[in-house]
């Protein structure tokens, strides 16, 4: 591309770099804000009221974790000690008429309690004295298990074995490999940490571990997830990012963990899988139902064939290939995006903590389908597939081992899916991860596996044992998966972990890229689903996420649009050539396109040339309106889609402003500058599809101004929103104004008046120019006379 470049706006969202005060037109982006705010205050009183969120049960527990613990060498209470006698648990599984795979367990403790009369439930076997735990330098401790020991470590943490072996989530690490980083979250299963006897390990504070919890300043999905909420939040800042849990009484009230299980038919299949003959590289197709560990088996394969050194004479696969066909719940890649990716390291962290891969870490090509599941379009994940499998054949890992991870639909459509799949990528063995059928998926599933040549090995596993309610639903997981993305700091090639950037979005840089003139930053917008207006165009994306495409070959990928680019512009002699300056688009018999199309992204220094090139009137795609052209719209009544054999995804942009009188987007990304400017004069298309809503990036500043409200109130003086908005402690209770308020119609119109001359104070203390883009309410403000907030029972409907 001729240059890249980013320009500093002001906090608010508006004016240039020169000084400029014409506001930019965020109108659309903060109806958004208005309209989810409520949703967003009502997420952080749900997750402020302390929901358990799991409860620990190991159903393949050792009997190192039926000894008890001692207490902690330092930082223990003398009140807390472990139990006089062992603790032995007992798992009964049972069937009953609720979910299916749902697994009921029961368990009895020895009749030591704790004061409350709870039973003290044992997590950790390790029993820490002086001479087998010793404190280092900058928060490391180093252990010595003589014997085999368990932990359970809450937090962000790195493993280096210096002596024996230890095994965690199906990984084993010995002395010679490089130090292995852990994210461990309450709200996913903790891995339990075994050690061999003689073994010496030392763990390490994880260096991203600030970034990444101060997230929860922006959103309270990631509020109490880590050690932190143990004993204060000054714990990460002495450089302890992580707790070994000993038993209960290391958790605060109400605080429940979830170990990760590995059932005794799980550990017999991964041996099975690691003596393969190593001839033929295994292809491993794993299906079920939702929640049914599709995700989890599938990492604790990876993890052992790339560190499996004992009970063959092979050696371990040096990398494993990972084809993530779950849009909606994806391991390495925002969701919205399926991807083939190469794994060279032990997968030792939920997918929020790495939701996105560059080429230099791994990801060999990832599609759009510009929605969380197959359902929208189920020919073109057919078409993405295949592509993606194709190019792992054609690679030169077509020898390493592939697990392919598919979405939890398995009836209907759904099933149609998985058995095309199966009989067109001939994998050798597919696993189905429950036992509990449905019957009618299971002989399909079964059917498809005897069609291929040669056949399919079919085997099914149990579910993993279901988890109790938590507090966090899957479209929370899969808001917390596309913040982390936006949030990224994709890390140099040597350092081996991402990092994370805590600044609200909105006071982020962003990128400014011209829709219109001859130096365009993008061939133009395509949906996939609902088609706008050209003339509405503006207000329909603004606020929104779209996928950054990246036109290989520009004839071949828009070839099943072109005959609604024909016949949008049956007159236009500039469409039939493909020589519009303004609109390059390929020519009707793909005889002379060009694939060095003059669209990039860049964005010029130049303030003489900016102003000529916004004093033009050169048509574009969509013409003009009073002389101001708009963003080109590629038309697509059909609802095609772009070749997918031509084309592939970069990442995901989201839409932070349109700026119609500098005729440009401004684009928030993580995807690297060097990758931008790698693109040169290849094609780029913005892709808009059913992506969720990114109403968490409209709250972030809110969360942020009333985190910092909390954590340091001022006397005599209302919050950040000024004396009318309530107190701002936190956000339990709040409300944000609604259009059919008529008072807070008047709030809106005051707060829009505000960008320019408004005046609040900033999470640092400082004063700045922009107000909140929503408004949180406390009780009756702003309400008409009469009205209140109602309060639902939980107990209607009984009796």
């Amino acid at each position: 591309m001729a240059s890249v470049k980013k320009r500093k706006l002001d906090r608010g969202g508006g004016g240039s770099e020169s000084g400029s005060s014409t506001p930019i037109a965020m109108s659309a982006f903060a109806a958004r804000q208005q309209l989810w705010g409520v949703a967003a205050t009502k997420a952080a009183a749900v997750f402020d009221k302390g929901t358990p969120e799991s409860t620990t049960e190991d159903v393949t527990q050792s009997k190192q974790s039926e000894t008890p613990s001692a207490r902690s060498v330092a930082g223990r209470s003398s009140k807390r000690h472990a139990p006089e006698e062992p603790v032995s648990v007992e798992v009964k599984q049972t069937q009953g008429a609720g979910s299916e795979g749902e697994k009921r367990m029961s368990s009895s403790f020895t009749p030591r309690s704790e004061s409350n009369g709870m039973p003290v439930r044992q997590y950790s076997s390790f029993k820490p004295n002086t001479k087998n735990l010793q404190k280092k330098a900058g928060g490391r401790l180093v252990l010595s298990t003589p014997e085999a020991e368990r932990l359970v470590i809450l937090g962000s943490y790195g493993i280096k074995v210096r002596q024996g072996e230890a095994t965690i989530a199906g990984a084993i690490l010995t002395a010679s490999d490089d130090v292995q980083w852990v994210h461990a979250p309450r709200c996913h299963a903790l891995p339990v940490l075994r050690t061999a006897e003689e073994t010496v390990l030392e763990l390490q504070p994880h260096p991203a571990a600030k970034g990444l919890r101060e997230l929860a300043k922006l959103n309270p999905a990631f509020a109490k997830l880590w050690n932190e909420n143990l004993h204060g939040a000054d714990s990460t800042r002495s450089g302890e990012t992580f707790q070994i849990i000993y038993t209960s009484e290391d958790l605060s009230k109400r605080s429940l963990l979830q170990e990760l299980v590995s059932p005794a038919e799980w550990n017999k299949k991964l041996s099975g899988l690691v003596a393969t003959n190593r001839k033929c590289a295994p292809v491993v197709f794993l299906c079920g139902p939702k929640s049914s560990g599709k995700s989890t088996f599938g990492r604790l394969i990876a993890n052992r064939l790339m560190t499996d050194r004992g009970g063959s004479k092979n050696k371990p696969w040096s990398n494993v290939m990972v084809l993530d066909l779950d849009p909606g719940q994806p391991e390495y890649s925002p969701p919205g995006v399926i991807s083939l990716t190469r794994i060279t390291t032990p997968n030792l962290s939920p997918s929020f903590c790495h939701p996105s891969l560059t080429s230099e870490q791994g990801q060999i090509r990832a599609h759009a389908i510009a929605s969380v599941t197959p359902a929208q379009d189920p020919a073109h994940f057919m078409d993405c597939v295949l592509d993606l499998f194709h190019h792992y054949r054609r690679g030169s890992d077509a020898k390493s081992p592939l697990i392919i991870n598919t979405p939890g639909w398995i009836q209907g459509t759904g099933l149609d899916i998985l058995t095309e799949l199966i009989t067109i990528l001939c994998p050798t063995e597919v696993i189905y991860t429950s036992q509990d059928g449905p019957e009618e998926t299971v002989s399909s599933l079964q059917s498809a596996c005897s069609a291929t040549n040669p056949p399919t090995l079919f085997s099914t596993l149990p579910s993993q044992p279901t988890e109790p309610p938590s507090s966090r639903t899957a479209l929370h997981f899969r808001t917390m998966q596309t913040m982390s993305y936006f949030h990224l700091r994709h890390p140099p090639s040597q350092q081996r972990y991402p990092t994370w950037d805590p600044t609200p979005l909105t006071d982020l840089r962003p990128w400014r890229v011209r829709y219109a003139g001859t130096n365009r930053g993008f061939l133009g917008i395509l949906c996939y689903d609902h088609q706008p207006a050209p003339e509405l165009l503006a207000e329909a994306i603004n606020g929104t996420v779209l996928a950054l495409v990246k036109l290989e070959d520009r004839c071949a990928a828009l070839r099943g649009l072109r005959p609604s680019l024909t016949d949008a512009y049956p007159d236009d002699p500039d469409v039939a050539t493909g020589n519009d300056n303004h609109t390059p688009l390929p020519d009707p018999d793909m005889s002379g396109c060009s694939t060095s199309p003059p669209a990039t992204i860049s964005v010029t220094n130049d303030n003489t040339q900016d102003q000529q090139q916004r004093n033009q009137t050169s048509p574009c795609a969509n013409g003009t309106t009073n002389n101001i052209p708009l963003i080109p719209l590629l038309p697509n009544p059909q609802g095609q889609t772009l070749s997918t054999t031509h084309s592939h995804t970069l990442g995901l942009v989201l839409v932070r402003g349109v700026d119609m009188s500098h005729n440009e987007l401004q684009l928030l990304t993580p995807i690297p500058a060097d990758t931008l400017a790698a693109l040169g004069g290849e094609d780029v298309v913005l892709v808009a599809g059913r992506f969720d809503t990114p109403c968490w990036a409209y709250s972030e500043g809110l969360y942020l101004i009333n985190h910092a409200a909390a954590a340091a109130p001022r006397k005599g003086r209302g919050n950040a929103f000024g004396s009318g908005s309530g107190s701002g402690s936190g956000g339990n209770g709040g409300e944000v104004v609604d259009d059919d308020d008529d008072e807070g119609e008047e709030g809106d119109e005051e707060e829009e008046d505000g960008d320019e001359d408004g005046e609040v104070v900033e999470a640092g203390g400082k004063r700045g120019s922009a107000v909140p883009w929503v408004e949180m309410l406390h009780g009756s403000q702003k309400r008409a006379v009469g009205s209140k907030v109602w309060r639902v029972r939980r107990d209607l409907g009984k009796g």
